[in-house]
């Protein structure tokens, strides 16, 4: 059946392919411009090709931008990229949002000091769909760090985000890193904090949300840079939890030996464990923030 619409709709895209469509039924129902969620710099989630060119072509259509984070807004605005550019998107309001993470109630001290062991969790991802993760660059830097002797006989290392099954990867000098299966939210919670040590990578402008979960749960939590939007300066004002390199193995591995020094600093993992973030949506999409999502959509 045709899909029917009326002067009175309104628009909101949520990932690249669907502004495509937005833009076309907001100029068809004589809306200036619709409403797009922009949770990535998307052009970086697909192939080289026409892919990659329609993704970037989609920022050029009028909108509206609601931005998750505002360190990636930072990234749009530095580039000139939307509605901070001269095109037909430049002049377009421009709102962000936080994302809620997994609420984490993290360990009490004595837990920490009574702990047995250190243990390391590494979002690792495989897949060729989650390129931007980084897995090579995690394992690798894993590898160099255990053949510099960053780790004492007490770590052991573990990956979660994999969709596939279990199984291990050797580190060297007898150590391996064991893949755990995916699990629920409310298990997800209780098993961060069973850890000691984050490691999540991101190789694109946003922050991704698994560091900041992984800070929230008192781990020392290495994680990437990206350009001048998203720095060591700006993630470490988030949490001094966050320990943010640039995406080299050997920078990352340099990294892991200063998280391995801040283990042992209980005090500070605790309070680097408590920052502002949402987490629950209604406090991320707050009364105020809606009505002004409202406005814009008139």
């Amino acid at each position: 059946e045709p899909f029917r619409t009326s002067l009175d709709d309104r628009f909101v895209a949520t990932t690249w392919w669907t502004a495509h469509i937005a833009a076309r039924l907001a100029s068809a129902a004589g809306s200036e411009r619709f409403l797009y969620l922009i949770q990535e710099y998307e052009p970086l989630t697909v192939p080289e090709g026409m892919w990659r060119k329609l993704a970037r072509e989609s920022y050029d259509f009028p909108h509206h931008a609601l931005f998750s984070t505002d360190i990636l807004a930072a990234f749009f605005r530095r580039e000139g990229i939307g509605v901070f550019g001269d095109g037909p998107a430049g002049g377009g309001a421009e709102l962000s949002f936080e994302n809620a993470i997994t609420p984490v109630v993290p360990p009490g001290e004595d837990e920490l000091r009574k702990r047995e062991g250190r243990r390391l969790l590494l979002y690792g991802r495989p897949e060729a769909h989650a390129a931007r993760n980084l897995w090579e660059v995690g394992v690798e830097s894993l590898r160099r760090a255990v053949a510099a002797g960053t780790f004492g006989p007490e770590w052991t290392f573990h990956a979660i985000g994999t969709t596939g099954g279990g199984g291990r990867v050797d580190l060297g000098r007898g150590r391996s890193l064991e893949l755990m299966p995916r699990t629920d939210q409310s298990s997800y919670s209780r098993f961060l904090v069973g850890h000691d040590l984050g490691v999540a990578l991101m190789e694109a402008p946003h922050p991704s949300l698994v560091p900041f979960e992984m800070a929230s749960a008192g781990m020392p939590t290495v994680t990437t840079t990206w350009g001048e939007s998203k720095t060591a300066e700006s993630l470490a004002a988030i949490s001094p939890n966050l320990i943010a390199v640039g995406p080299e193995p050997g920078s990352v591995a340099a990294a892991l030996e200063l998280a391995v020094a801040r283990a042992d600093d209980l005090q500070a993992r605790l309070a680097g464990a408590r920052f502002p973030w949402p987490r629950d949506w209604d406090e991320s999409f707050g009364d105020a923030l809606l009505d002004r999502v409202a406005a814009l959509l008139g």
